[in-house]
């Protein structure tokens, strides 16, 4: 696949990202992380990729809906995630 048409949501930055959205790693479970985010209650899981690199399609698809449904981000952020990039955090 073309550099271009990859997705820019690496699994570093995307554990980023939740950490500035007010997520807190709450515990590591094998080859999973679970996130903690206190003021929705939201509970996220994170496979950690052998590669270091790449997050799994269904990860992100979990993650983008509990940001939606509970109102975490907004509605640009969302899409930017959908479209493979990571947006700034406010």
């Amino acid at each position: 696949m073309p550099r271009e048409n990859q997705s820019e949501v690496t699994f570093d930055g995307l554990v980023q990202f939740l950490g500035q959205v007010g997520f807190r790693q709450s515990t590591k479970i094998n080859d999973s992380l679970a996130f903690y985010h206190q003021d929705s209650g939201t509970v996220v899981v994170l496979s950690v990729p052998q590669d270091g690199l790449v997050v799994r399609s269904a990860d992100l698809l979990s993650i983008l809906v509990r940001l939606e449904t509970k109102g975490i981000v907004d509605t640009a952020a969302v899409q930017q995630l959908k479209s493979g990039k990571l947006p700034k955090a406010s």
